[in-house]
């Protein structure tokens, strides 16, 4: 949960630590992998998303909670709308929108350390939706043809 609660902490403190982070991104990519979990899980997750995107939130918590991501093709993109991001793992499951994520991202990482707390969860669940509704605007400037 530190690393998680910094990565929020990080967000908050400055729009930068995300554009700096983002320009670091490589697409496609696989950010490091796991093995040294006593409970090993196949975790196939595949981003769909770009660097002028909300995506490289979901990178960067990604590589916090130290979960492997694989950067998707995105004329193959499972959103309804075809909206980025969008996250798609081993168990058929489709989340899009960048906060949505960001909580599986920690359940996935709960489930992995065999450490699932509701009140660790209500914390995780409140400074998303905090950064998405105050830091969004803030951080993700749109442009007049509604990109990011």
């Amino acid at each position: 949960m530190n690393s998680f609660i910094s990565f929020l902490a990080l967000l908050s403190a400055g729009c930068t630590s995300v554009s700096a982070f983002s320009s670091s991104i490589h697409y496609p990519t696989t950010q490091r992998s796991t093995t040294s979990s006593s409970h090993v899980l196949s975790m196939a997750l595949t981003l769909y998303g770009s660097q002028g995107s909300r995506s490289p939130l979901v990178n960067w918590a990604a590589n916090e909670l130290d979960l492997s991501l694989t950067m998707g093709d995105l004329s193959k993109n499972p959103h309804p709308f075809k909206q980025i991001p969008c996250l798609t793992d081993d168990n058929d499951v489709i989340v899009f929108e960048s906060g949505a994520i960001l909580k599986y991202l920690q359940s996935k990482a709960d489930e992995k350390k065999d450490d699932i707390d509701a009140k660790k969860s209500a914390a995780i669940t409140s400074w998303i939706s905090w950064a998405n509704a105050s830091l969004d605007p803030i951080c993700f400037l749109e442009t007049p043809d509604g990109k990011v």
